[in-house]
Formats: C-alpha cells, structure tokens, sequence
C-alpha cells in the first residue's frame, strides 16, 4: 500500500477533526481506535472532554480508562446501572423511533450527549462502515460494499445520532464522515481497508499520527456489548406484555399517552398510531408484569376519565 496514500488519509482525518474544534468538544470515548485517535488529534486544537458510559466493571470503561491514562488525557467515567439503563432506554425510545438493537447500541451515545459538559459532541461514527470494521464484513460467505455501508448510515443519522444531539442542545461531530476523509479512505480497496483484523488502513493511520500502538491496534467490542448495555436491558427485561387500544379519536389517545407517562416511566413503553394507544408493559418476573399490567390499566382507566372531560 502506497505511503503517499497513508499520508492523504492523515491529513485528511487531521484536517476534519480540526474543522470541529473552533469550540471546546466532548467526545463519546471508548478507548477503541476510532474514538482514541479523534480524541489525540482534537487535544491538539482545542480543550477535550472524553466521556466513556457503561455499566459498572463493562469492557468499554476498563479500556476507555486503559487509553485515556496511556493518551495523558483526563476521562470522565459514566457508570450506569442496569435499573438506570433500562430506564434510559425507555427515555430514548419515546424520543426516537428505533429498532430494540439501535436502542442498545445507541444508549452510550444518548447518556454521553446527556452529560457532555460542551456543545460539540464528537463521536467515531462511520469509521466501522469506511474501513471495514465490522466483522461480518470479514466472513468469506458475505460481499461487503463499504461505499455503501457508508451511504447507508449517512441517510440513518439524521433520524437518529442528530436527533440524539438536537435533545440536548449539542452540534454532532462525526469526523470520519466527511467528504475529504471518505474520498481519502476510498483510494484504498476494500479489501486492502479490512484486512485480517479490520480496519487495517485506519490502524496503520493512526499510528501514523501518533496514537500508540497498543491502543490503534486494539481489539473493540460492539457498543451494546462493550458498554453492557444489552446485557443490562436483557437482565432488567425478561417478560412483557403487549397491549393495543383504540380510543374514540387521535387527541384521547395523545392525552391518555401523555396522562400515564409520569406514573408508567421506566417499565411501559407507550406509543400512538392514529386513535390507538400501542404500549408494552415489562418486568423481571411473570408477578411483577402482572402487577406492572394492573397498575397500568388502572392509570389507563382514569386518564381516558379524565382525557373525555
């Protein structure tokens, strides 16, 4: 692989990063390449906050703590616990139409936009999708298109990593998505971009640009699991019980959504579909969902009262 190209990429990623620190950042830190070398750039231009979110003794704070204190750089741990996640996770839910497997992965993100202490929050979206992270993309049964893995999430982040941000009042910065550095990136061929181990390129990059080798060439788990975040959901939610119902019109089935929410936070997820009242009511026992069930059918009852009034 042609050094002059190594050398384009670095400049690039370089030239991006600096293009979001006119202001102190806060970026969404979890010790893994992407997040490590966006936060060594970064320190360079402006004042840094780095926030790493998991459960307390997860993978990602172990090796956000490990790379901050390698990097010399001051981390803000966030440690959440499974009640507190599950909890987050109905929060977002309510905001943001998402599948339950960007709920787990998106959950990091949400409680570091929720904490940031700056109004920029960058984060290593994209680079997975630019340089072939992800390890199906390693199996010999699949044909990877990372040109459009890349278009994908570009078309995904609106509706969900800057709804997250526009929360909170914060601006989204994703460095590895900008045009300089997808165009830098795609001189490589995809596979030269995979390799053996994933990410090759931007490993190489990165120890280019003087992010110590123990950590560019660190293995990552996935969010959800790195952070514990699914297997903190999965714990807190092992039974749920659906219900469905229409109401006489839209704006009852609004207010009654609305009525219930404070009392329901945490353990029902509701959601209105026209005049119908969508809502999932969950628990860690088959006693407590149906304790969880009545409680909410009671509230249910004296909201619709209430709502016809």
């Amino acid at each position: 692989m042609s050094t002059d190209l190594f050398e384009k990429l670095c400049t690039a990623i370089k030239k991006s990063v600096d293009s979001y620190c006119k202001k102190p950042i806060t970026i969404s830190f979890s010790g893994g390449v992407d997040s490590a070398l966006v936060a060594l750039l970064a320190k360079d231009f402006t004042d840094v906050e780095l926030i790493a979110v998991g459960t307390p003794g997860s993978h990602d704070l172990i090796a956000a703590k490990s790379a901050a204190e390698i990097m010399g750089m001051e981390l803000r741990c966030v440690e959440v616990s499974a009640e507190e996640m599950a909890s987050e996770a109905i929060l977002m839910k309510k905001e943001i139409d998402l599948e339950q497997i960007e709920v787990e992965f998106m959950l990091p993100f949400w409680i570091a936009a929720k904490e940031a202490k700056h109004s920029i929050l960058m984060c290593g979206q994209g680079a997975d999708e630019l340089f072939g992270g992800y390890a199906r993309f390693r199996d010999k049964k699949n044909i990877p298109n990372l040109s459009k893995e890349v278009k994908d999430l570009n078309k995904r982040i609106p509706n969900r990593e800057n709804k997250i941000v526009n929360l909170f009042d914060l601006e989204l910065s994703c460095p590895y998505l900008s045009f300089g550095v997808v165009q830098a990136a795609e001189n490589f061929s995809q596979i030269e971009r995979i390799g053996d181990v994933g990410k090759v390129v931007l490993r190489k990059s990165a120890e280019m640009l003087g992010l110590p080798r123990e950590i560019a060439q660190r293995k990552k788990k996935a969010a959800q699991y790195g952070s514990g975040s699914q297997k903190a959901l999965k714990k807190m939610i092992k039974h749920t019980i659906e219900f469905e119902i229409t109401f006489e019109s839209k704006k009852i089935a609004e207010s009654v959504a609305k009525a219930t929410e404070p009392e329901n936070l945490g353990w029902v997820d509701t959601k209105v579909h026209g005049k119908t009242l969508h809502a999932t009511v969950k628990a860690d026992s088959i006693g407590s969902l149906r304790e969880a069930a009545e409680d909410f059918m009671s509230c249910l009852s004296v909201a619709e009262n209430v709502a016809k009034q």
